[in-house]
């Protein structure tokens, strides 16, 4: 709540006056007129605190501009009475001081600031503010590099090298410079660099000359960001007709955190990143349920566990409870076993294919709007599927049943597996 003004006042601004000015009551502020400059003011808050202003109009509407605080050396009166004239001066020219302040601030904000920004004002589709998931990949891009114990610098994150400079001086040479420099850490990294620097730059309406991101650009000065996509067809379509020998290749792994994870993966059709999410406080075995917290569409996803997937949550569970994580396992476990499975089968792969190799699955085997329901997607334009039909849990649990029941089924076929080839032949 702002603090109530008590009645303005005219002073000859003397340091004797000013440093015998009574202080106002609490939650009030005091305001006392200069009478050797118009529309020089200082304001008394209740604990002391003086401060100078100038009030004006700019193109007839108010504007107070702070000049500075009181007292000396921090300002002196005759240095308030400088500025003051300065400001009213521009004032009298059209120009808005509070305005120009602003331009100046947003030209000279950083690449660091403008992610900051971006991420506590940009909004979703949906009015929604953006995902912790989406704050934290924006600002270990903006993480510089420290140094480690034994005196190596760090990289630091992929759009390091220009954070900290003013967002209105990024030229198109700096944008490829950088996609050059990220391009050696792996293109999807590269790719996804270039994304949040495209979205950024935007949201702040920043213009480049030649700009690399803009279709009018052409030939060599272009930089062409590729559409994202799930997963590649073919990999996913390897690993489908090669399904009972990955499964069993899978299973036959050493018990770990991260072949559950894996396993699970397929068997519910979670996104990757959303089993590690899961607390024990999200667990009934009892019912076999999982509910999965504020997913990629804000909602929560309940997941009806099939018994495969039963008996995995069961054994992962053993030993935890409440705020306990299901699945204690990091990315790079995850990946080391991915890694695995590639060598032991000679198949492509990366665990978020397992979302594709599930839809492809149960869309041979459930409804559209069941597949819907269980890969938690929403379509605003069906209205129907939206709005509309329901579906029980039981016919939900009898699709990931299914599914299941499915992957299981081909592990048991004899299938003689080819390096290199997804091969599927029956004896």
């Amino acid at each position: 709540m702002s603090a109530k003004r008590a009645p303005a006042q005219r002073l000859n601004f003397t340091q004797a006056n000013l440093d015998t000015l009574p202080l106002p009551a609490e939650g009030k502020r005091a305001t006392y007129h200069d009478t050797k400059v118009s529309g020089l003011l200082l304001r008394v808050t209740a604990n002391g605190t003086k401060s100078f202003y100038v009030f004006q109009r700019v193109n007839g509407k108010p504007e107070r501009v702070r000049v500075g605080r009181h007292p000396y050396p921090t300002m002196s009166i005759e240095q308030a009475r400088r500025e003051a004239k300065s400001i009213i001066h521009q004032i009298a020219e059209g120009e808005s001081p509070a305005a120009a302040r602003r331009k100046n601030d947003a030209e000279s904000q950083t690449l660091a600031e403008a992610v900051v920004e971006y991420l506590q004002k940009k909004r979703r589709r949906d009015g929604l503010p953006l995902k912790q998931r989406t704050h934290d990949d924006y600002m270990a891009m903006i993480k510089p590099g420290r140094l480690t114990a034994a005196g190596k610098r760090t990289r630091g994150g992929t759009l390091a090298a220009l954070a900290n400079k003013p967002i209105h001086g990024i030229t198109a040479g700096d944008i490829k410079a950088l996609h050059e420099e990220n391009l050696q850490r792996g293109e999807r990294q590269a790719i996804f660099a270039l994304q949040t620097l495209r979205a950024v730059l935007r949201w702040h309406t920043v213009e480049i000359d030649n700009d690399p991101f803009s279709p009018a650009t052409k030939g060599k000065h272009r930089i062409v960001i590729p559409k994202t996509r799930p997963s590649d067809k073919e990999p996913v379509g390897n690993l489908l007709r090669g399904l009972g020998a990955f499964w069993r290749t899978l299973q036959d792994m050493p018990e770990s955190p991260a072949r559950d994870y894996l396993q699970f993966l397929l068997l519910t059709g979670c996104r990757a990143g959303e089993p590690r999410t899961i607390t024990m406080g999200n667990v009934n075995l009892q019912a076999g349920r999982i509910v999965l917290r504020d997913t990629k569409n804000r909602s929560d996803h309940t997941l009806r566990l099939s018994k495969q997937a039963l008996v995995i949550v069961e054994r992962a569970a053993e030993g935890k409870a409440g705020t306990d994580k299901l699945f204690p396992v990091s990315i790079v476990e995850v990946n080391k076993a991915a890694h695995s499975l590639v060598e032991a089968t000679g198949l492509a792969f990366v665990p978020k294919m397992t979302r594709s190799m599930f839809a492809s699955i149960a869309a041979e085997l459930v409804t559209a709007s069941t597949l819907k329901s269980l890969m938690n997607h929403t379509d605003e334009s069906d209205i129907a599927g939206t709005f509309y039909i329901t579906k029980e849990e039981d016919q939900l649990r009898a699709g990931w049943q299914a599914v299941a029941d499915h992957i299981e089924a081909q592990a048991d076929t004899k299938v003689v597996p080819i390096r290199g080839v997804a091969s599927c032949s029956s004896n």
